[in-house]
């Protein structure tokens, strides 16, 4: 595997491949979203950009404190919440994060928040893709050791993987999944589902059966200490609230629309 630090710069500070990936996937995030006809039935290019300003803060916030919370290695080293140059996010604490902070500025700023949220829901997963690309190139979310002929052997003292054994590259096959989750949205769901909220529910749904799924493949787990409840991983529990919630938010939304069994 490749150095994880493309250029130090100062000290502590450096750029990093898995830095370099996120940016790459939200610049083309904002270009499709900027070109977005519905989007920009809703808000003007400056909101939008205003808007992702916001929602980069309340998703690495989200997403660092996810990691914190929940990742063993890193529960004494809370000082990582300011070291933003650091790899380590959960993208579920990042949606949450995202989420939780848009419902707040949108109404703030008296923009539709449904509809909003559908056409986010679209470029979401393709960011999230290369994030999950940037994780591989930072050696965390790693994978299971396995000797399959497509396993990924890290041997760089900077990842976060252990090293000089074949993983499972569990980071590839999230950005894969990802990255259909994102063409299935633009290409097809989007002209098919009417209902406003459904597509952003349907995202929500998506993306948690992936981690969820791919979750057993990963060696990084984190369980509760609990044996009622170990069987399953942290972040598969918190999938599948969020995916019971996303279903009963569809289930809501087209009843009251009175279209329920149809999209």
């Amino acid at each position: 595997m490749i150095n994880p630090i493309i250029v130090t710069l100062y000290g502590p500070l450096a750029i990093h491949a898995y830095g370099v990936c996120i940016a790459i996937g939200v610049v083309i995030a904002i270009y499709l979203m900027a070109r977005d006809i519905k989007l920009q039935a809703l808000v003007n290019f400056d909101q939008l950009i205003n808007c992702f300003q916001f929602m980069i803060i309340a998703g690495y916030l989200g997403g660092r404190l996810g990691f914190l919370l929940f990742e063993s290695c890193a529960w004494s080293d809370y000082l990582m919440l300011l070291q933003f140059w650091l790899p380590g996010l959960s993208i579920l604490g990042s949606i949450i994060g995202v989420v939780v902070g848009l419902v707040w500025y949108l109404q703030l700023k008296k923009i539709a928040l449904l509809p909003f949220l559908d056409r986010l829901s679209i470029y979401a997963p393709l960011a999230q893709s290369f994030g999950r690309l940037g994780c591989f190139f930072a050696g965390c979310c790693y994978g299971m050791q396995t000797d399959a002929y497509w396993s990924v052997v890290y041997t760089h003292f900077d990842h976060m993987a252990p090293l000089h054994i074949g993983l499972h590259p569990t980071q590839l096959y999230s950005s894969a999944i990802l990255l259909f989750i994102f063409l299935l949205l633009y290409f097809v769901l989007q002209f098919r589902i009417k209902v406003p909220g459904v597509l952003f529910f349907v995202y929500l749904s998506l993306v948690c059966i992936e981690r969820f799924v791919v979750d057993f493949f990963r060696w990084d787990r984190v369980y509760f200490d609990s044996v009622v409840f170990n069987f399953l991983s942290v972040y598969q529990w918190i999938a599948l609230a969020l995916a019971f919630f996303a279903i009963a938010g569809i289930f809501c939304l087209c009843k009251k629309r009175k279209v329920y069994g149809s999209f």
